[in-house]
């Protein structure tokens, strides 16, 4: 049984619920609640679908810096008893507006002017990659001045928003964001037995944590569901990750108040809390929530209030759920990974940073990492960026860590590094593909690749300079969507595009009924040069066999 907040959690929201994960809902006799300033909380009991456990929800928030007591008694069980302090809030942040565009390095169609996802660029396609569709999230790329506390410029190309590209670059899909929001995390994951496509979108702060929601989408991109944190908190934009509990994992950022080592009694200063949250999709409850603050000793970051923005002290960027109700998570800014327990919150071990609970063999140290996963045989693999500021090395490289856990020692098994030296001075992932290959997407600079397990490398891609995609993934993808296609005439020709669609083949110019004319598909717009002067002309989109997936009349 997992209980959250966990036992002396400092720093818990006013708006917490007490979740009780791993017990029949029928088990739970009675949960009570006191504030040691608000005093006894009413509240009412909801269950978690498929009987995992419910949540407490308290009917009025809690008290800032209160002491609350709890009390949860299960059937058959003795009471467990425990209490967590109320966080401190700090001011709210600021969200980025990113308005300005590049025009040059966007893309323009004559069918859907509006649209204006940004060019890319394929340098390298080689026998030996994998096939599939690329997955982005184009993203400015924040500029961090050494000294200056964190503050960071951007560049904006152009708008955000989840972006799909086949393996020669053209564009598949892009579902472009209206500014200040922004897209991160685009994928293919498992909802229960169904595949589903899934992204995180919404504004971000200067201190670049995200203030959003998660998007499940189908094969037609109609939204099925949407996600969103629990406990009066905004989704962070670094992870969104589904379990096969049909749960959803991600980071939430909490700007709080704290009592910091060496300031005097009664002083707070800020702190950005670290948060790893997982919300029941059906429900929308919170069924476990894990706070840095109090488990990661601030002496172990490696950022400080001096040079790090809103103190930001853990800076989670990836969540991974494993087996035996456990979660893997990686911290930017301890330069460490962690494996911790559900139940009672403990750190089982540190793999990297100041505090490795593993020796680190000749290479296998790593800086500012991203994209922590730990793989079918226990390998950990990560994108390490090896830039900060301070930069540590030339070049960042995706890195797959041999772990011997009980001899407490870590080797490097393979790296993967582009020919140039390619420093990502933030985000960046690293996938590995059912092939063995490994995708590698170097996060704040443009660049996204493939290698073959050995280190060849086999793909390589960008998007324009200023540009970068937090992750990057390779899927095999086939989609049609519930729109229309697109149909414009210019200039004595046709231009017909179908934002989504995967499948289309041909497509045919009809007027009045008669086909006119009839190409092959090339690339997101065709162009289809048409003669007839008919007053009404459509056009059909066909797949490879010649059947109709849609029609749209012409403008």
């Amino acid at each position: 049984m997992a209980i959250s907040p966990a036992p002396g959690t400092p720093d818990a929201s006013p708006q917490t619920q007490i979740s009780i994960l791993g017990v029949s809902p029928r088990a739970i006799r009675s949960v009570s609640v006191t504030g040691s300033t608000s005093g006894a909380h009413q509240g009412r009991l909801r269950a978690y679908s498929r009987r995992r456990g419910a949540s407490f929800v308290p009917k009025d928030p809690f008290a800032q810096g209160e002491r609350v007591s709890a009390v949860v008694r299960i059937r058959g069980r003795a009471a467990s008893r425990f209490s967590f302090t109320i966080a401190r809030l700090a001011a709210a942040q600021p969200v980025l507006n990113i308005t300005t565009r590049q025009p040059g390095k966007l893309q323009q169609f004559v069918s859907v002017p509006a649209l204006a996802p940004p060019r890319i660029t394929v340098l390298k396609r080689s026998a030996g990659a994998s096939g599939g569709d690329v997955f982005l999230t184009p993203l400015p790329s924040p500029i961090v001045h050494p000294g200056s506390n964190n503050v960071v410029t951007i560049s904006p190309v152009g708008p955000g928003g989840p972006m799909i590209v086949d393996s020669r670059g053209n564009l598949v899909w892009f579902r472009q964001l209206a500014p200040p929001t922004v897209a991160a995390n685009l994928r293919l994951q498992k909802l229960g037995e169904r595949t589903v496509l899934t992204w995180w979108e919404g504004p971000v702060t200067p201190q670049a944590f995200g203030l959003g929601h998660g998007v499940i989408a189908d094969s037609s991109y109609r939204t099925i569901k949407t996600v969103h944190a629990g406990n009066g908190y905004p989704m962070d934009i670094h992870e969104f990750t589904l379990t096969p509990e049909r749960t959803a994992l991600f980071s939430i950022y909490s700007p709080v108040l704290v009592h910091l080592p060496g300031t005097p009694a009664g002083q707070v200063s800020p702190l950005l809390d670290a948060i790893v949250q997982e919300v029941d999709i059906a429900t929308g409850l919170v069924v476990w929530e894990w706070h840095s603050y109090g488990h990661v000793p601030l002496a172990e970051s490696y950022a400080t209030p001096a040079n790090s923005s809103s103190y930001d002290a853990f800076h989670i960027n990836s969540i991974q759920p494993l087996a035996g109700g456990r979660v893997l998570v990686s911290m930017r800014d301890t330069s460490a990974i962690y494996d911790i327990e559900r139940a009672g919150g403990r750190i089982v071990w540190k793999l990297g940073g100041k505090a490795s609970t593993f020796r680190l063999g000749r290479g296998a140290r790593f800086w500012f990492q991203h994209d922590a996963q730990m793989l079918a045989n226990g390998d950990i693999s990560l994108f390490d960026d090896e830039a900060g500021p301070p930069q540590q090395a030339p070049s960042s490289r995706g890195l797959v860590l041999r772990l011997d856990v009980r001899g407490r020692r870590a080797a490097v098994m393979s790296d993967y590094r582009r020919p140039a030296d390619t420093s990502a001075q933030s985000e960046g992932s690293m996938q590995t593909l059912p092939n063995g290959n490994r995708f590698v997407g170097f996060g704040a600079q443009p660049f996204f690749s493939e290698f073959t397990a050995s280190g060849r490398l086999v793909y390589d891609a960008q998007l324009p300079q200023d540009d970068g995609s937090y992750r990057a993934y390779r899927f095999p993808w086939k989609a049609t969507p519930r729109t229309r296609p697109d149909a414009v005439l210019s200039g004595g020709a046709v231009y017909a595009s179908w934002n989504g669609a995967t499948e289309v083949a041909r497509w045919q110019v009809l007027a009045g009924g008669p086909m006119v004319a009839s190409v092959r598909r090339s690339g997101f717009e065709t162009r289809i040069p048409v003669s007839s002067t008919a007053g009404s002309l459509a056009v059909r989109a066909l797949d490879a066999r010649g059947h109709v997936l849609g029609s749209s009349g012409v403008r």
